[in-house]
Order: C-alpha cells, then structure tokens, then sequence
C-alpha cells in the first residue's frame, strides 16, 4: 500500500479542488481545464485511493471523505445540486448486522467472595452468534463445547452426564487435538466446521440449557502473536450470550475461579475424552448489550441544465425535462472485511480501478459536459452511487427514489473500472438494450479505435443492472477484470490514465449525442450477455455481522426458480463455507453456467439445501 497524502493535505484537497492540468503536453495550462485529461484522472484517483481514506467502505468515514471530496469538484465545477433539502446528498440506509455496545461487561467471583472484571475488546467481546442478554449464575467447565456422541464411534460429548442447566459455561476454542490428522477426528475440515465453530459450540450449549457461553482462546495451541479475538457482534437469532476472550485474560479468569484451563486441555487431548466438571464456589456475571447496526450511506446527486433554446423531442419545452443519466459508484471493501479475494481482512484496499476509474472519469465528464451546456438539448443528472460493493445498494434505493422521474430519464452509462486498458480492448455492456446502441458505439468508435467488444444485455453485476430493471436503455463500459481486482494491490499507480482518458472521452461523446438527438433511444429487453459469459445465479449477498444473506433475488431467475428469499443466511456452497461475500464470489466464479450446486441455507432458524442449477449472465 502506498501513501501519498499525509492526512492534512487530504483534508485540505476536499475544501479545495484540484485546479486543472493540461490535456497534453503543447497545451497552456489553464486553471479549471474543462477538457478530459489524463493528468487530472490521475490526479483525483491518487487522491481517492490513498490509504487514508482506508478503502471507501459505504457508510465509513473513508466513504464519507469521498464523498465530500466529490461534492467540492461539483461545486467548483458549477453542477446543481440534485440531492435532498437543497443539497449533492441523497441519504438511504441499510442493515449492517449487529453492534456491541460499551456497556457489555464481565466479571468473575471466585469461592473466597474475591472479584476479577474483564474489558471489554481488550479481554473478551461479544461474537457474531450471541444473543442479547444479561445473566449471572454458577460455573460449568465443558471443555471445547462439542456433543458429537455419534463421531466416528468415538462417543465424544462434553455435556454428557453434567447438569449444566441455569449455568454459565466455560469452553475452550476449536477441538481436541485438531490439527493431529493421522488420530484426531476432528482433524478435518468438515468436522471442525461441524462442531468447532462458534455457532456448534453456542448451539451446543444452548441445547443443554446453559445461560451463556464463554468460549477462551486454547492455550495448546495460541501464542501471544495471534492471542486475538473474533470481531465483535450478534444475532437476533442468537440462543444465549456467547463471549469470546483471550487466553491472557482466561489465565487470569482460572486463577479467580481455581480452573486450570492448560492442565484440563492436556487431559482432554490425550485420551480425546471429555473432562467436565462444575466449578465449585465460582460464580460469572456478564451481559452481552446488543443494538441494532445500521450502515448510513449516500448518494451524490448534480444536473446540468440545457443552456440553450430547447426544442427536441418535437414539442417545445418538452425535452427540458429529458435527461441523460451518467453514473459511478465510489465505494469499495475498506480493509477487506468483506468482498476481499486476496483474504487480507484488515489491509486496506485502496480500489483505485474498482472504482476511483469510474468516479473520476465521472468527474472530467461531468465538467466537459458543463462547458458544453449552452449545447445541451436535454439535461444530464451526475450520480455517484454508495453501497455497491453490498450489492448495488446504491442504484437500487436510487430507482426507488429517483430525483428525477424515471419516465423523463433517456438512457443510463455506467462507469465502473475502466482504468485498466489492456490491449487496447473495451468491453461495452447493454448494447441490446436499444435499438441504437450498435450503430452509434461502431460509428463513435471509427474515432476512438477501440478492439471493442459489445455485450447485449442489460444484466451484470454494476449498478446500470438497476435502471435497466426499470426499463431504461443502458450503457457499461468496462475494461476487465484483473489479478488486483478486490486485493490491496489494486493502487493508483497500477492503472493505464492514458486509456482511462481516451474511455471517459468517448462516453463523454455518447452522452453528448444522446444529450443533443432528436429522439430519445428506444428500450429493448435483453438479459442475457451482459458481462463476460459466465455462471449466472439472478442473487445478490450481502455481509452482516453473522454472515452472509441473501440481499436481493431476481425474478425468474435460476435463483428464484430454486427458492431463496431475501433474508436467507447463507451457510455452505457445495459442501464449503461461505464465511463472507468474498467466499461466495470465488465459489460462483468456479462453476459453469448449467452446473448445479447444493446450497445449505438457513431460515427463521431452520436449516435447509437449495438445489441451485445456474445459468449464463
């Protein structure tokens, strides 16, 4: 990761814009240069995907320093605002899962009356799976939590002849001896996803009528460097509380009550049996203080107005109120906790093509389309969507609540990763979406001689994929995938400004043309072959404290013919996790269209397999 801005600057780029830079090198440098240059496309990405604004997660402050930065080029630029109240910003929300609050605690009282309180997030916290709740009660140690009486024969079941009803639980992490392949059988993945877990655990203990669980890091095989704990959460379908808490803060916790957790892990691991007991004289308060979190986003809403006499469309007056819509979201992953492929939850990852390419190619657009408005036939709405990378939240509250009407919108053209040239080659999506679209993108392309390839139909996974759902032609350019896609790598000094330039200079043509024709383009339905060919699933995700959910479910598609609903948590595909969005992405990447796949669900508390049998995009 590479820092270019020390926090102050970057603060100070958000109050003042950067001026403009010469679109080449004979060209005499103007302040505000309204032409598309390949200096100021690098200069606003350097400042988006700078480490400071830690990866533009919708909704944190990374987001919001984006979205400001935006906002003060739109104004310098002279856009309307077209947000609410007056203002860029169009605000929505969204579920972001559950949050801890501070007034979780921990305590423990040993047999003499003598107390030990623990910290929240330093010693322990609650974790994804826990219910709200505050109890107090006796102890019970249960060793790793797992009642598996049927495992390979060997009958293990910590709970088995211990009453540990109205108690408060104490577990260690993982299982017994679980990385000794050649004699533990819990030593597979399966088998720990089955009973190792969190949830295996808490579903356990819940089921034996503990009040709460406590699950410590194992001594045998933690070490101060990864002494760590979970990310804090909940559930609102949690059974019990359930507190995570290192092994630091557990050797004091056996000191307290008089458990010798080391001593009773030896024991268990060496004949891989159970060793329980009740904590005699011990007893825990804790509360797990749970409150709903949610994700507070927003879009940035600019038009440019017709400057001159407006008399398409036939009758007069009427084309002032057509507009042309260009769009780009502006968010990312952040640090990776969701949507990473490269498994680096906590670096950040910067997203210079996915997508500052977009946003600021949006911005040129936008000011070149400004310093034409005395041309301008019809009006052209900016959007900078939020939430995207959650699954087009963005554009889909957008077409909820339009600014504009969507009756009066002509057309989309959507921005997204379009800083990585490669050959010269362009992929430009929807162009079945109307009737029009071939014969302009071959006839515009004469001149910017591009080895383009044109996808027809109006599905993919950006946020154009929305208008198109409300019957609006669109537009997506795009430049392809790549190895730095969702990875930290993925900087500003990997990206090609000069084809970046050239990209947002034609899609300032299009919108040019579409802004000044006699008519507006006719819509075509067309699904399919909207994105490179590829396995097709009509289902969006979604990252929640607990897991992965079903955010969104096209109709008639293979996802809606298998059954899912919005709202179902997600556990396997095919047989393996699904622990965030970014593990969904690389097993759908893996399969083909046609292929079927199990998919292990889980609704209102049941569990279920969906058959899922997907199709092509």
């Amino acid at each position: 990761m590479i820092r270019l801005f020390p926090r102050a600057l970057v603060l100070l780029l958000c109050v003042l814009p950067l001026c403009g830079l010469p679109a080449r090198a004979d060209e005499k440098e103007e302040e505000g240069n309204p032409e598309i240059t390949r200096q100021e496309l690098k200069a606003h990405v350097r400042v988006l995907a700078d480490d400071d604004w830690e990866g533009r997660e919708a909704g944190e402050s990374g987001s919001e320093k984006a979205a400001d930065y935006i906002v003060a080029e739109f104004t310098r630029l002279g856009l309307k605002p077209a947000g609410t109240d007056g203002s860029y910003f169009q605000p929505f929300t969204s579920p972001k899962g559950t949050k801890v609050l501070p007034t979780s605690m921990l305590s423990a009282m040993g047999a003499k009356g003598n107390t030990t309180t623990f910290k929240l997030g330093v010693d322990f916290t609650p974790v994804a799976v826990s219910a709200s709740g505050k109890v107090e009660g006796d102890v019970a140690f249960v060793g790793y939590a797992i009642s598996a009486p049927q495992l390979q024969g060997t009958g293990y079941d910590d709970f088995a002849g211990l009453d540990v009803k109205g108690k408060i639980v104490l577990a260690l992490r993982r299982a017994p001896r679980w990385q000794d392949k050649k004699k533990s059988p819990f030593a597979t993945q399966a088998v720990m996803m089955k009973h190792g877990t969190f949830k295996a655990k808490a579903d356990a203990a819940a089921a034996a009528g503990a009040l709460a669980l406590i699950v410590v890091n194992d001594p045998a095989s933690t070490s101060k460097s990864d002494d760590d704990l979970q990310a804090p959460g909940g559930s609102t379908t949690g059974k019990i509380p359930v507190l995570h808490m290192t092994w630091k803060a557990a050797k004091r916790l056996g000191t307290r009550i008089g458990l010798p957790f080391l001593r009773r892990q030896r024991a268990i691991d060496a004949k891989l049996a159970p060793r329980s007991e009740l904590v005699a004289g011990a007893r825990i308060q804790l509360g797990a203080d749970l409150a709903p979190d949610i994700r507070k986003m927003k879009n940035i809403c600019a038009l440019i107005e017709p400057g001159g006499a407006v008399t398409t469309g036939g009758e007069a007056g009427v084309a002032a109120l057509e507009t042309v819509v260009i769009g780009a979201h502006y968010d990312h992953v952040g640090r990776g906790r969701f949507g990473s492929l490269a498994n680096a939850n906590g670096e950040i990852h910067n997203g210079a093509d996915d997508n500052a390419s977009g946003t600021t190619a949006l911005m040129e657009i936008a000011g070149w389309l400004k310093s034409r408005q005395a041309e301008l036939k019809r009006r052209i709405l900016i959007l900078a969507f939020s939430g995207e990378e959650l699954g087009l939240l963005g554009s889909k509250h957008y077409v909820r609540s339009p600014v504009v009407p969507l009756k009066d919108c002509v057309a989309m053209l959507n921005l997204d990763m379009v800083g990585r040239l490669t050959k010269n080659r362009l992929f430009v999506g929807g162009t079945g979406t109307s009737p029009v679209w071939p014969e302009m993108m071959e006839r515009l392309n004469k001149k910017a001689r591009f080895e383009m390839t044109k996808w027809p139909g109006g599905k993919a996974p950006s946020d154009h994929a929305s208008f198109y759902e409300v019957n609006l032609p669109v537009l997506f350019f795009f430049t392809g995938l790549h190895g730095d896609y969702h990875r930290p790598s993925d900087d500003w000094n990997t990206l090609e400004y000069r084809g970046q330039e050239r990209i947002a200079r034609l899609a300032a043509t299009v919108a040019m043309e579409l802004a000044t024709c006699e008519e507006r383009p006719q819509f075509t339905r067309c699904d399919a072959g909207g994105f490179a060919v590829g396995p097709y699933s009509g289902l969006a995700v979604e990252q929640r404290g607990d897991g992965v959910y079903i955010a969104h479910v096209d109709k008639k598609s293979p996802g809606s013919k298998a059954g899912f609903r919005v709202g179902d948590k997600v556990l396997t595909w095919g047989g393996g996790g699904v622990a965030d969005t970014g593990r969904w992405n690389a097993r759908l990447s893996k399969t083909k269209p046609g292929e079927k796949v199990v998919v292990e669900i889980e609704r209102k508390g049941r569990k279920r397999k969906v058959t899922l049998k997907l199709g092509k995009t």
